[in-house]
């Protein structure tokens, strides 16, 4: 019964990867070195690619926080904050760490949770949005060029 409607869910899951199903990198900082002669930290970045992730709408919610530690005066402030889920293949890619991060539409989102969904069909990720953060992504170009070999004899 159970690898029935494991069955199921990845059909389903493939179907949707296929119509809806967008590239996705998956950023993790494995370590940082600090460049003595600037000052500057730079990390040291590994990735993996995705390609077909299925995206579901972003939900933007305002919340306030406050500094409870006085008594005599609160303070706080109200943020905004936007939660993005998305639904991956553990087949193509299951080493999901909430340390990780990933871009999308130029925006960085910061892993919070990742939920195992029904004996490991498919993982939800839900990230979130990060105001101002520096957004570290590495672009791979394939250059090819022609190379063409010519022989004289004199």
């Amino acid at each position: 019964m159970i690898q029935k409607q494991s069955r199921f869910i990845r059909k389903l899951l493939y179907s949707l990867k296929r119509g809806y199903g967008y590239p996705i990198t998956f950023y993790r900082i494995v370590s940082e070195t600090l460049n003595l002669e600037t000052g500057q930290r730079e990390p040291v970045i590994s990735y993996n690619k995705v390609d077909k992730v299925i995206i579901l709408p972003s939900v933007l919610q305002r919340q306030f926080e406050t500094d409870t530690l006085s008594k005599d005066f609160h303070y706080g402030n109200y943020f905004d904050t936007a939660l993005r889920r998305l639904v991956v293949d553990p087949r193509d890619f299951s080493d999901i760490d909430i340390n990780d991060y990933f871009l999308w539409e130029g925006n960085r989102y910061q892993v919070a949770q990742v939920h195992d969904l029904e004996n490991n069909a498919a993982l939800l990720v839900i990230g979130r949005f990060v105001e101002g953060s520096i957004r570290y992504s590495i672009n791979d170009f394939h250059v090819e060029s022609t190379l063409q070999l010519t022989q004289d004899i004199s």
